[in-house]
């Protein structure tokens, strides 16, 4: 996913993804230092001993196990070089490591993480489209048996940017928080021999197609959709276009119309479950601006206001800090009401 449609983010920032930028060594082991054209960005690096290592001993695990095994869920991550250490390393430590196998998809290779796969593609926005395809068809020619679920999630694209008017050089550090045990109970249901494109569901006037497309928080495929992606979709030019483009989940979306079913993913009282944003924004009482992207973009109204909004079994967001992947991890998994069952 990307930053859509918002007139904020076209008019205050300008992606640097042409800009050469190394990380660099440092002699403070606690800090990441890059270098953005001429300019040299620190960045804090959270110690490993921080690095979240013991399950919450406040559940009882039989169901999840259960689960576990019978709805085998493969996560892949876009990333690129520059967040190999910025933001893998805590995307594994929090909900990647609950996937039943993980894949970090890039255009280099690190020796220190051989989870990271590296794609024979150039780096940047305009190049998105072929990542996916290209994705795709590793996970299909490698790891199809793998899995019954493949999941796409991102540590997003849009990190070095000029913030105008002020020209800050600023890093917006932004990924997907999933909770794997509330997304294997969602997936419970299905059969993943029938062709399903499931996630946060986008309105069809920005995708040109009746059946819109997902975008944040997590694309899931069973392995029907997947194999009619690479079988049938990508053979199809007209409807799925060879070219190179930026625009990535509005072209998956259009090459699956009517080779899959389109889910939004709501729960059975129509409560959304998965989430481009986080759902404080529908939390909140405050309306929506109309004029703003996002709620342009939904296929379909949330309530506003209040917990009827959002589901219980709530799957994932998108737009979430390293730091953030942490304090969601925390409530998640590891706070309990004192007192309560």
């Amino acid at each position: 996913g990307f930053i859509i449609g918002s007139s904020i983010y076209s008019n205050f920032f300008k992606s640097f993804n042409n800009y050469e930028t190394k990380v660099l060594s440092s002699s403070n082991a606690n800090e990441i230092q890059i270098k953005v054209s001429n300019k040299i960005l620190k960045i804090s690096k959270v110690p490993e001993e921080h690095l979240i290592t013991q399950p919450s001993d406040l559940y009882d695990h039989e169901m999840s196990d259960k689960l576990f095994k019978e709805v085998r869920i493969l996560c892949w991550v876009f990333t690129h070089p520059l967040n190999h250490k910025i933001k893998v390393p805590h995307i594994k430590a929090t909900w990647a490591k609950k996937c039943n196998k993980l894949l970090f998809m890039s255009v280099e290779k690190d020796p220190d993480n051989p989870d990271i796969i590296a794609l024979p593609i150039e780096n940047g926005r305009e190049h998105l489209w072929n990542k996916t395809k290209m994705t795709m068809q590793y996970v299909y020619d490698h790891h199809l048996n793998d899995a019954d679920w493949f999941m796409r999630a991102d540590d997003d694209k849009y990190e070095l940017v000029l913030m105008f008017p002020i020209k800050k050089l600023i890093i917006l550090l932004i990924c997907s928080f999933i909770i794997m045990e509330n997304l294997r109970y969602m997936l419970y249901q299905y059969h993943p021999q029938t062709a399903l494109y499931i996630g946060t569901r986008f309105a069809i006037k920005y995708s040109q197609t009746e059946e819109g497309y997902m975008s944040g928080g997590g694309h899931i495929f069973s392995k029907k959709a997947l194999i009619k992606f690479i079988e049938v979709a990508l053979k199809n030019t007209t409807q799925c276009p060879p070219h190179d483009s930026e625009l990535d989940d509005v072209l998956e979306g259009r090459c699956l119309k009517n080779l899959a079913i389109f889910l939004d993913g709501r729960d059975q009282i129509n409560q959304k479950r998965l989430f481009p944003i986080g759902p404080e924004v529908h939390l909140q009482h405050e309306s929506l601006n109309p004029n703003d992207w996002y709620p342009q973009y939904l296929w379909r109204n949330v309530t506003q206001g209040g917990l009827d909004c959002c589901s219980d079994t709530f799957v994932g967001r998108h737009y979430a800090s390293p730091h953030e992947l942490y304090s969601l991890h925390y409530l998640v998994y590891h706070v309990h009401p004192f007192g309560l069952e």
